[in-house]
């Protein structure tokens, strides 16, 4: 028989898995990112958001023809059903002057809600959502940042506590950039927390909720909300030490080039909000949390959390010719203690940033065609190495 001459390229025979290659970074416009939103020059100015008796109520009649009693400078919308709402000492100690047991987070008093005829059967609980709101001025672009504390009581304060499995009311908190004063309006920022007072036998207690928004107009809103979906004796909450600060800034820089790899170091850096550093007693610090994802793709992942000050990362790309966006956040909150720091413990996060793209080139290298020359006799079998790598990006 005749020698046969084999002419197969590397690349045809599916190498591709073996095969090193240069790989580039093609760094979008404002590599060096520019924070997402900015610092106002003025503080926000949010009244009575301890929401004190000795700042005053105003009285209003609810659908039942009951009156119910709202803190001065807030609102209030009922989204669903007749709550009773009052000043939790006035209606616990009968004056704003009494003495009882008050459950509140700071200063004298806190907000009262409890649902139509607590006890009273043969509907005790009756679902409620109700809404206080207030409007506040803002700097268009300015980043805001919304912090509060809320208790939730379903099936009463008594323990051991029967709320039904699956029930629940939600605390929440949130912030409309445009202004308005729907809470149903889709631009409402919310924050939600679903954990009753006590669970598993463990005390939860007060749980605090934050968010955070960038002004679209010169008025934002301030939104605090209990939602109690379902039908169950005892149900009621507690609204307090509601506070809103311009929020803490934080922007990221990633290199312009890089070849012959395809790791990258991310760095971050902030802006404390002024604000925060003028809280009595406060040992605020800066956190931060950064952020990745696949372009295209909807869900972020972690690459960095809870980060103390400014740093760097490395991050690998796994997979070429394709595109990764970034995105970080910074955060205010204080170290746990001891020390003790300023009380109520508010957390104060930002925004996060607009993603950032990179896009990882992959310039494979300039390869020889593979000359194989070997007589073969008779029936010969020609093995092709089947590579297949799926990697998810």
């Amino acid at each position: 028989m005749p020698s046969i001459s084999l002419r197969i390229s590397a690349i045809a025979i599916g190498l591709v898995g073996l095969l090193l290659f240069t790989v580039q970074l093609q760094a979008s416009p404002g590599n060096a990112e520019t924070p997402h939103g900015t610092i106002p020059d003025l503080p926000p100015t949010l009244q009575n958001g301890d929401v004190e008796c000795t700042t005053g109520y105003y009285t209003q009649t609810d659908a039942l023809s009951k009156t119910i009693y709202i803190p001065n400078h807030w609102n209030w919308v009922a989204i669903q059903g007749t709550p009773r709402i009052n000043s939790a000492r006035v209606n616990f100690a009968h004056s704003c002057d009494g003495e009882a047991h008050i459950e509140r987070i700071s200063g004298i008093d806190s907000l009262f809600i409890e649902a139509q005829d607590l006890e009273k059967l043969p509907l005790p609980g009756k679902p409620f959502d109700v809404a206080f709101y207030q409007q506040i001025s803002a700097t268009v672009g300015g980043a805001y940042s919304l912090s509060g504390w809320m208790l939730s009581l379903c099936g009463g304060s008594n323990v051991p506590n029967n709320c039904p499995s699956g029930y629940y009311m939600a605390k929440m908190l949130g912030i409309d950039p445009n202004g308005g004063t729907d809470p149903l309006a889709p631009s409402v920022v919310w924050a939600e927390d679903r954990h009753n007072f006590i669970e598993a036998g463990q005390r939860v207690g007060w749980r605090n909720l934050r968010t955070s928004a960038i002004a679209q107009a010169p008025t934002i809103t301030i939104f605090a909300r209990i939602n109690s979906p379902f039908q169950w004796h005892g149900n009621h909450a507690f609204i307090d030490a509601l506070s809103v600060v311009r929020a803490p800034l934080a922007d990221l820089t990633l290199p312009a080039t890089v070849t012959d790899t395809q790791a990258i170091t991310v760095a971050w850096s902030g802006q404390q909000s002024p604000d925060v550093t003028q809280i009595p007693g406060g040992r605020y610090t800066l956190y931060f949390d950064l952020q990745y994802r696949h372009a295209g793709t909807a869900g972020w992942k972690d690459l960095v959390s809870d980060a103390p000050n400014p740093g760097n990362t490395l991050f690998t790309a796994r997979c070429a010719n394709t595109a990764y966006e970034f995105r970080v956040r910074a955060r205010a909150e204080q170290p746990p203690a001891p020390p003790e720091g300023a009380s109520p413990n508010q957390r104060y996060p930002g925004v996060w940033s607009e993603p950032t793209t990179v896009f990882f080139q992959n310039t494979p290298p300039t390869t020889e065609p593979i000359t194989v020359t070997t007589p073969l006799t008779g029936a010969q079998p020609l093995f092709l190495p089947l590579v297949q790598n799926n990697i998810e990006c």
